[in-house]
């Protein structure tokens, strides 16, 4: 028995090819459903293969986007978590991923149960706990919890090292966002799009930042059709500084967040992706469309920007900006495609090493 417990878009996402690995394999797998996306992983979970329990562990029905939902929420499951055991995790392997509250909440629910935590996507460089804020501490925090931790790439195994962690490092070939992409059917159109996705809290939570963008994106307004897909909190934040009537007003069309297949339809057929978003830059990488990275620091992305040629830092800075706006088709690249597998890899060596226990 292995067992899940993930709550937002990017951790189904990343684990679902792996759940579904494990399946193929007649591995039993039961899913604790955390609910923080609650909207849109119910949608992707229909990529899940049958044969799978499905346990319901929050009862949130909304996509969390507001601080006093997600504090009211985090802290109902960790009460829960205190105040109820989970007999059924006891002594069982559990995944968690990445560095959200989600991961956390599954952390504390594994260990309290006494399970044995699984870290998928261990290991992203800190550049500072408050640059990165929570992620950072969460990363840490969890890391150190685990039993064992995943991680591809030089960057993150040196840094589980030193965290000094205690749980054993299983090294893959690649971030299992690469199997979720590849199984993506492609229809390829002649779009004029710009597709821009923001959600960091440094950037959303910076006014200077946000007006920058919006006023990068009215001066090329009139050259493509730019569509701006919205998290709730980055529209709550538009909204506070005043910002989102000027997209409107400059038809700068902003949507909702899309099902995965045709965002990643979106993205590959875009002239260019504006991003901050570490998911997306992965998957903007893989299919090697122009992307221009609102940030101004990659180290938890160290891996990604050393192979990637189609990437590059906006660093806030209004030269940098215009050239790439000026040299986006400079930036364009095939789709990477290759024999890797890093879902089969996991499966492949968590069962030679721990074949009798699952």
């Amino acid at each position: 028995m292995i067992n899940f417990i993930i709550g937002t878009k990017a951790q189904f996402i990343k684990c679902i090819p792996v759940i579904n690995e494990f399946i193929s394999n007649d591995i039993k797998i039961t899913i604790y459903d955390l609910k923080q996306h609650s909207e849109i992983t119910s949608n992707l979970r229909d990529k899940i293969l049958h044969g799978y329990t499905y346990i319901e562990f929050s009862n949130n029905k909304k996509n969390l986007g507001t601080y006093f939902g997600l504090i009211k929420w985090f802290f109902r499951n960790l009460l829960k978590i205190i105040l109820i055991r989970q007999k059924k995790i006891k002594s069982q392997y559990c995944f968690v991923h990445g560095d959200t509250l989600s991961t956390l909440l599954g952390s504390f629910l594994v260990k309290a149960n006494k399970g044995k935590l699984i870290l998928l996507e261990a290991g992203h460089p800190v550049p500072g706990i408050f640059k990165h804020f929570p992620e950072s501490v969460i990363r840490y925090i969890c890391a150190k919890l685990s039993d064992i931790l995943i991680a591809n790439g030089a960057s993150q195994l040196n840094q589980l090292k030193k965290w000094n962690v205690r749980g054993e490092i299983i090294e893959i070939s690649a971030n299992t966002i690469y199997d979720s992409v590849s199984k993506v059917k492609i229809d390829s159109n002649n779009s004029n799009d710009v597709i821009v996705s923001i959600h960091r809290t440094e950037n959303i939570n910076s006014k200077n930042r946000m007006k920058l963008l919006v006023n990068s994106l009215i001066k090329i307004s009139n050259k493509f059709h730019i569509t701006w897909y919205l998290h709730i909190p980055t529209k709550n934040k538009l909204k506070s500084f005043k910002l989102l009537n000027q997209l409107e007003e400059n038809k700068i069309s902003t949507e909702d967040l899309q099902p995965y297949d045709l965002f990643i339809n979106k993205l590959k057929n875009a002239k260019f992706i504006i991003t901050d978003g570490g998911g997306v830059v992965e998957e903007c990488s893989i299919l090697g469309v122009p992307t221009l990275v609102w940030r101004n620091e990659h180290l938890d992305q160290n891996h990604i920007f050393e192979n990637s040629n189609n990437l590059y830092l906006c660093n806030y800075d209004d030269e940098n900006i215009k050239y790439f706006f000026k040299n986006y088709k400079n930036f364009v690249f095939n789709f990477k495609k290759n024999n890797e597998n890093p879902s089969k890899q996991i499966v492949d060596i968590l069962s030679t090493k721990f074949l009798n226990n699952f």
